[in-house]
């Protein structure tokens, strides 16, 4: 172990304060908060963070209940009366919960429903069916763009604290930073269950058409520009919720930003596709040796691990960030919940210690981790493992960033729309 003197100590300080305010000022330039993780780093300093301290406030949850136990046979009890528990699913819960998904009914003999299908299309239903009157819904596993922009907003929702009784979910000493995480402005609606780590850029190749010492010629984002990748890149559409996602993070990032994506959509040659089966057959057949804007790649890792010809590079990003993308994220309850019992007892059990570890644990390859602190990493991919000691800026629970990915998609869906024309 090594021990420091006074004048060492203050010295290591003052580096690591160094570091982070450099991190503090690109993210600030972004309009996007900087937390200190509890038990690491210094205290905030009241007058410059005070913003920071208003923006991330949360309303305390009531304490979990003296007779839970009895609380909690009761609602089984309820929940299994009234038999079912629907959930309108994004597409990766839809894709990839249905083992956690069998553990729930088989362990509480409620039979639970996923739909399937991306979350634009989920909602576009489910709204539809509210419209007219008809409440067929009680859980929805929604990405936080889709909950915000749409089921917020429609009055779709109720809040989700006064739904929590597990002791395990109201403890917040189990969650990430001691807290719980919300997407939504109101930060009572969209409850934040997994995030996503992204400090360094993803792309994929072909290794029969690349080389490696071709691909490791791109050293930033703007060498996918190189005249001699045109027609070489594949990338999704954004008729594709994640395709979309990619080019709104894309908007905030240092690295990236509007030029970026302009370029990117209209000028380097790439080719679009909103199915990610066919985006998977042009890579690994070699069609379009390169998926230079990747994101959701547990399929394409599973591949890779079948022998396939494809193989991942990363490229460092100037700030790391964890981010509630896709429908993995965030879980919220409706409105006029047919089975309301039902819908309670799957959240508790949902973000419950052992729900969350199965969501690690049977899901192969899983791309983004849980915001329990508690719970083993189990299949999580190496590279979405957050390090405790870690500052992450958290873009997606600030309560004013979402105004600002309006802003941005707008803005986006406006390029996209020119290059049909």
């Amino acid at each position: 172990m090594v021990r420091f003197g006074t004048e060492e100590r203050l010295q290591h300080a003052n580096r690591g304060w160094a570091v982070r305010r450099t991190t503090e000022i690109a993210l600030t330039a972004l309009g996007i908060v900087l937390l200190s993780p509890r038990g690491y780093g210094d205290s905030p300093t009241p007058t410059r963070n005070a913003t920071i301290i208003a923006a991330t406030e949360e309303k305390p949850v009531p304490l979990a209940s003296a007779n839970f136990e009895q609380e909690w046979s009761k609602l089984i009890g309820a929940a299994k009366q009234e038999g079912t528990v629907a959930i309108a699913s994004g597409g990766a819960p839809s894709r990839q919960y249905r083992p956690v998904v069998d553990a729930f009914q088989k362990k509480f003999g409620v039979k639970a429903e996923v739909s399937t299908g991306s979350a634009t299309d989920t909602v576009n239903r489910v709204l539809a069916e509210r419209k007219a009157g008809r409440y067929a819904m009680d859980v929805a596993l929604i990405s936080s763009r889709e909950n915000n922009q749409r089921l917020v907003p429609s009055g779709s929702l109720v809040p989700l604290a006064p739904l929590l009784i597990h002791p395990e979910v109201i403890d917040k000493s189990a969650w990430y930073r001691g807290r719980h995480w919300y997407s939504d402005k109101e930060s009572k609606y969209a409850f934040i269950y997994h995030v996503s780590k992204e400090d360094q850029y993803e792309t994929w190749y072909n290794t029969d058409k690349i080389k490696e010492t071709e691909i490791e010629t791109i050293k930033k984002q703007t060498d996918f520009f190189d005249p001699r990748w045109k027609g070489k890149i594949a990338g999704q559409g954004m008729g594709d919720p994640s395709g979309l996602r990619q080019m709104i993070d894309s908007y905030f990032e240092p690295d990236r930003g509007q030029d970026w994506i302009r370029n990117y959509l209209l000028n380097a040659g790439v080719t679009f596709s909103d199915d990610r089966r066919i985006l998977e057959t042009w890579l690994t057949g070699g069609r379009f040796p390169v998926q230079a804007v990747a994101t959701g790649s547990e399929d394409l890792l599973a591949l890779a691990k079948k022998g396939l010809p494809i193989k991942q590079m990363f490229l460092p990003k100037q700030v790391g960030l964890i981010r509630a993308g896709g429908s993995g994220c965030c879980i919220s309850a409706f409105a006029n919940a047919p089975h309301p019992n039902a819908a309670k007892l799957f959240v508790n059990w949902f973000l419950s210690k052992e729900g969350q570890t199965l969501t690690h644990t049977l899901i192969p390859n899983i791309d983004r981790s849980s915001l329990r602190n508690d719970i083993p990493f189990g299949e999580v991919v190496p590279d979405q493992r957050r390090g405790p000691s870690v500052e992450y800026g958290f873009p997606d629970a600030d309560p004013k960033f979402g105004a600002r990915q309006e802003e941005a998609q707008k803005w986006i869906l406006k390029i996209w729309e020119s290059r049909q024309k």
